[in-house]
């Protein structure tokens, strides 16, 4: 029996140093911001300790049906412990993250090996079980100088590449959201003319941008598009520093990360580091002036506007049409004078903007009009960013992909342009920090104004949501509290309406929001 404990104890350590190495990569092994997750998700953490001190508490009995029932508790702790499914974002197994489980197998090892391995191991084991958490945290406190080392050689070993290929074209891009979107849209258009390169998926960190430099740039490339993500200053500069963009795309700012940039000047400051980078190297820098944030700007350099709606604009994009097969718009051909009406699978009038963005800069680099018109026919949709699935009499629209208060507005905009029953799911806006609530309210008002039903998932903004949507005197019978998405998804299609469905889904939180 006593062997059955010890195997269960080490079954149970095991995935709870798995799932907190897993929080730490999600929370990008920053301290403070793991701490705080551990503070915001103290219920789990209680529950993943009670069901290792109740069987610590039966075994001090030392009897029969103590030590069973302590053994059942342990199951339901494995149970409880194994990792999801359907994770959002699951554990990558990094280099990083294998060194960071060597490190936890040595500190076993010397818990395991003080005092003799075979004295008190049920309390050792138990011990291990208890401090998982912050032997996750000290292995990375312990692992520190060496991630430190590997990250400097790494990042000088990019800097070599670019050096041995001058003539590299490196257009970076960034914003507080649309950067993935602008990334793909100009890779689809530039490369009808280039070889190009661009940063895979979310690869938008300085290491997810060096990763992409060691293992994928090849000679043959003529332009390497850089997505630029950040969440404290400074970081946009760093990247730039390593890849010194030539071409820059600031394709909006807004009030996202706000928990660590503290202020929207802040986050102006950090974007425009791309502005500065881009003057330095004598290059252009594109503008979306449909952003007030980025308007509102004083531009002492070469710079190229676009936008919707807007003539005095050097791109503009203007009589938009939307259907549930896409959009089409018309751009002036700058080679021949005429207005060009273009087709697009998309929707959303941001998508638009990005689309016209997009365009700017493939002219900038002569690739015909022509040409440009094929390929925004074919664009296909970021995953979960405004993706239309219809689904018989229910059309779907994922934008699960993080949400800001801006990118959200606009999908709910989206929303109204579609016929028929017009549904939202949504458990709001995060990482906004003091300013959370504000915005969950505001968001709340405003999809009062648009969606005849209205789902909200989960506890975290349910108040601030519901507060904004009564004050817009809506029927709150209308206003359903759910725990998945799922679960909206199910209630709606058992509903079965006769008319056509719309339903946004929008934001979904990543693993480490949702426990």
């Amino acid at each position: 029996m006593k062997i059955v404990i010890v195997v269960e104890l080490f079954i149970n350590y095991i995935l709870l140093i798995l799932f907190n190495t897993h929080m730490l990569q999600l929370n990008s092994y920053f301290f403070l911001k793991h701490f705080k997750w551990m503070r915001k998700n103290i219920k789990k953490l209680l529950v993943q300790l009670v069901l290792i001190i109740i069987p610590t508490i039966l075994l001090c009995f030392n009897n029969y049906v103590a030590s069973i029932v302590a053994i059942i508790i342990l199951g339901v702790s494995i149970i409880y412990n194994i990792p999801k499914k359907k994770s959002k974002i699951s554990l990558k197994y990094t280099s990083r993250v294998k060194r960071a489980l060597f490190t936890d197998i040595l500190i076993t090892l010397i818990v395991m090996l003080v005092l003799g391995i075979t004295k008190y191991p049920v309390i050792k084991i138990i011990s291990l079980n208890i401090f998982a958490n912050m032997i996750v945290v000290l292995t990375n406190l312990i692992n520190r100088p060496v991630e430190k080392s590997i990250r400097k050689y790494y990042i000088n070993d990019a800097k070599r590449i670019l050096r041995e290929m001058p003539n590299l074209l490196v257009i970076g891009i960034t914003g507080s959201y649309g950067k993935t979107s602008m990334k793909n849209f100009l890779y689809s258009l530039l490369s009808e003319k280039y070889e190009v390169l661009k940063t895979p998926k979310n690869y938008n960190t300085t290491m997810g941008v060096v990763k992409t430099i060691r293992e994928e740039l090849k000679p043959i490339h003529q332009i390497f598009l850089c997505e630029m993500g950040a969440t404290n200053i400074g970081d946009i500069k760093e990247i730039c520093d390593i890849v010194n963009p030539k071409l820059g795309v600031i394709t909006s700012i807004g009030p996202q990360h706000l928990e660590s940039f503290k202020s929207i000047e802040n986050i102006i400051k950090t974007k425009f580091e791309l502005a500065d980078s881009v003057k330095q190297n004598d290059g252009t820098i594109f503008l979306n002036y449909d952003n007030e944030y980025i308007r509102k700007q004083k531009i002492d350099m070469k710079k190229i506007t676009y936008g919707v709606n807007n003539d005095n604009l050097d791109y503009n994009s203007y009589n938009l049409e939307s259907s549930n097969k896409g959009l089409k718009f018309k751009i002036m051909d700058k080679s021949t004078g005429e207005a060009k009406e273009l087709k697009t699978k998309l929707i959303g009038r941001h998508n638009i903007v990005n689309i016209t963005g997009a365009i700017a800069v493939a002219d900038y680099l002569k690739v015909p009009m022509s040409k440009i018109s094929i390929k925004v026919r074919e664009i296909q949709n970021v995953k979960h960013r405004l993706e239309l699935l219809p689904k018989g009499n229910i059309t779907i629209i994922d934008d699960a992909y993080n949400a800001n208060p801006i990118s959200s507005k606009s999908a709910v905009d989206t929303l109204a342009e579609f016929k028929g029953v017009k549904v939202i799911v949504t458990p709001g806006l995060i990482e906004l920090g003091k300013e959370q609530e504000r915005y969950n309210y505001e968001f709340g008002k405003y999809m009062a104004n648009v969606c005849d039903y209205i789902f909200l998932v989960g506890a975290d903004n349910y108040e601030a949501m519901r507060k904004g949507i009564q004050e817009n005197n809506y029927d709150m019978k209308k206003v359903f509290k759910v725990n998945l998405p799922q679960e909206a998804v199910k209630q709606i299609i058992d509903w079965n309406l006769k008319e056509p469905v719309t339903v946004l889904l929008e934001n979904d939180l990543p693993d480490n929001y949702n426990l």
